[in-house]
């Protein structure tokens, strides 16, 4: 849902019907559209004044591809639209992180020339849990699902279940070479391994489960930039 505060005299939010929805452990981006409705161009401005989020998930400022840090609450420089351009450069992306539920982020946008034009606009996310994702192995120490998303871009989420409090299991993933990138050992108290691929190298990877140190299931994963 998108809601719009304010408005201002000489541009305006081409509002994108319905919700942003999206799953635990995907990507969710908002295009907002922005149209100039004068005669002149405008220098716009956008700053993000406020966020309620999940600590598992970042929000992140876009601008014609480029996004900025999760810190940057601002865009660096004001940006040229045309007299009656609608431009659909800008968008607010959320990493929609470990848990269900609601998150919103509100936009302060505004004339750079005139800041008094300005309107105050508020998207909410809606992340849902994906229950679907298959079991990949099963047996009386664990179950676990199919990793997602996959492909993958900055991190993969794991979901499991350690069926006896003694068993020692973790997750390894290896390149194609069979040289070990990472480990994670899964806990007991726990049903989510999230796993960070922000500094992998994009191409193919392999994770393989080991129960009390023997491999017992190995499955492809794929990272992308």
């Amino acid at each position: 849902m998108v809601m719009c505060y304010t408005h201002a005299q000489n541009f305006e939010i081409v509002e994108h019907s319905g919700t942003y929805k999206g799953h635990i452990g995907e990507q969710i981006s908002a295009p907002i559209k922005i149209k100039n409705l004068s005669d002149k161009p405008l220098q716009i401005i956008v700053k993000r004044i406020d966020k309620v989020i999940g600590t598992s998930q970042e929000n992140y400022i876009c601008w014609d591809g480029e996004c900025y840090g999760a810190d940057v609450n601002q865009v660096p420089l004001s940006k040229r639209i045309e007299p009656g351009e609608t431009s659909a450069k800008f968008r607010s992306v959320l990493e929609s992180g470990l848990v269900a539920g609601f998150s919103t982020v509100k936009y302060l946008i505004y004339d750079r020339n005139n800041p008094a034009d300005a309107i105050e606009y508020e998207i909410t996310y809606t992340v849902e849990d994906d229950s679907a994702k298959p079991t990949i192995f099963t047996s009386e120490d664990v179950r676990i699902n199919d990793v997602y998303p996959n492909p993958v871009v900055d991190f993969a989420i794991v979901d499991y279940n350690l069926l006896k409090e003694d068993t020692k299991a973790k997750i390894v993933i290896h390149n194609v070479l069979g040289s070990i990138i990472g480990e994670y050992e899964l806990a007991y108290l726990e049903t989510k391994l999230k796993i960070k691929t922000e500094n992998f190298n994009p191409g193919v990877y392999f994770y393989t489960l080991y129960i009390d140190n023997d491999g017992v299931m190995t499955r492809k994963l794929i990272v992308r930039k």
